[in-house]
């Protein structure tokens, strides 16, 4: 009985360091992150915050439903986003913006995306 569990102890220690032996014997992980040359054009997407380009409206995230039974759960209310092109006269070509819909009415009242992004500040190049 003892030589049965002394053979037992025995095996599960080589199994242990076998499997751990071929756990770290693999390559390592790559984690260096990619050079921008390495790319193609559909992985250069990346994830932007639901905010307003022109007037930086971003969610309410203050907001409560009140039930029946007055259980007051939060939740958030999001901008209305759209994505719009507007033609820039100054760089000549079309610009393609996330806007709320206030600021595409703010786009129309200045008679331009021009004019709205010189009144707030916004550089129509990165665009």
């Amino acid at each position: 009985r003892k030589e049965n569990k002394a053979t037992m102890r025995c095996f599960l220690l080589f199994a242990m360091v076998a499997s751990a032996a071929a756990f770290f014997a693999g390559t390592p992980l790559q984690t260096a992150s990619r050079q921008s040359g390495q790319r193609s054009s559909r992985s250069n997407m990346e994830m932007r915050a639901r905010v307003c380009d022109l007037l930086g409206k971003s969610p309410n995230r203050q907001a409560r439903v009140v039930t029946f039974s007055h259980t007051r759960n939060k939740k958030v209310q999001h901008v209305n986003l759209q994505k719009k092109r507007f033609y820039s006269d100054d760089l000549g070509r079309t610009v393609r913006l996330r806007l709320s819909t206030k600021g595409i009415k703010t786009v129309t009242k200045y008679g331009g995306v021009d004019a709205a992004a010189k009144k707030f500040g916004l550089d129509l190049t990165k665009f």
